[in-house]
């Protein structure tokens, strides 16, 4: 005799279930909603939403713009997010380039993201030096006039450009002409060196940082103080350098470049796919260049295993 299914009991949270309508709702949306956008959308009455959005609204999830009557999202659940241990992990990865850059050129750096027209600082890390500038984590950054709002511009598609503005438009206080010529110049150079418009005496130092398919993810900014007592060694040129290297080539855990003198021990247990020992380079016969490479083939590929892992975790999914 078969054995009776089983079925699993099931329960209903209404008020919940509409919560949750509305945020999933409105994190799809490039821009912020009004009351009837929203209960349009849900096929829902105006007065059932409208409850939902005041308690939303008094928990800081949602926020209302009053000259506009329409509501937007906050980061509290970005915050949220942030604690949770992948999302720690996520973090954690950009901590070990940007303490390495702030040891080096004894200046703090922080890690800029766009969200709904603003850029937003979301890691940071501190001068070690006994004076220094930094930025708080979750401080706003204007996309018009400040280093890392021309970087999130001048590496965005125009479509995302366009979208990024109109968000911004409320707050946008910026010459259209005037800040394309700006764009176009960090474009043009790759990078952004400007005085700060928020502190004086500050040159802020920016940097695109691109994700695997080569589309803008962050910038990376050193707000730069010149120290008049010749206490600090590196200048704004060699700290700008510095900055290039830490936020670029997104290969520079895979390849790594040495002009030392190298035998095979020397490269067990380095996470590189590929030392290139420019010492071995030759050109034989006029047209045939000669090249020489160390790995380490267990640890090397074991650590490009675990970052295809991590590519497919960020992409949600492993189908």
């Amino acid at each position: 005799m078969a054995a009776p299914a089983t079925r699993r009991k099931t329960y209903t949270a209404p008020a919940l279930a509409k919560g949750l309508d509305i945020l999933e709702l409105m994190a799809s949306e490039p821009g912020r909603l009004s009351l009837g956008q929203i209960a349009d959308k849900l096929g829902r009455s105006k007065g059932e939403i409208f409850r939902m959005l005041v308690v939303l609204n008094d928990r800081d999830y949602i926020y209302l713009d009053r000259e506009s009557e329409t509501y937007g999202m906050t980061l509290k659940l970005f915050a949220l997010t942030h604690r949770q241990p992948r999302i720690q992990r996520l973090s954690s990865a950009a901590a070990p380039a940007m303490s390495k850059l702030v040891q080096t050129i004894e200046q703090s750096c922080h890690l800029v993201i766009h969200y709904q027209g603003r850029g937003i600082v979301v890691a940071q890390h501190g001068s070690p030096a006994d004076r220094g500038l930094s930025v708080r984590l979750g401080a706003e950054a204007p996309l018009a006039n400040s280093c890392s709002g021309h970087i999130l511009l001048a590496f965005s598609g125009q479509r995302e450009r366009r979208r990024m503005l109109s968000e911004a438009k409320p707050k946008l206080q910026a010459n259209r002409t005037k800040l394309q010529k700006a764009l176009n110049r960090v474009f043009k150079q790759g990078f952004e060196m400007v005085e700060s418009q928020q502190v004086q005496g500050v040159k802020d130092i920016g940097y695109p940082v691109f994700d695997y398919s080569g589309v803008i993810t962050a910038a990376l900014v050193v707000p730069f103080l010149e120290h008049l007592d010749g206490s600090h060694k590196v200048d704004l040129e060699q700290a700008r350098q510095y900055l290039a290297a830490a936020a670029s080539s997104r290969l520079r855990h895979v390849l790594e470049f040495t002009e030392d003198p190298v035998v095979s021990s020397d490269v067990i247990g380095n996470p590189h796919s590929s030392i290139y020992d420019a010492s071995f380079t030759q050109v034989v016969g006029g047209r045939f260049l000669k090249a020489l490479s160390w790995y380490d083939n267990e640890w090397g590929y074991s650590n490009r295993v675990c970052d295809l892992l991590g590519i497919m975790a960020e992409q949600g999914g492993w189908g």
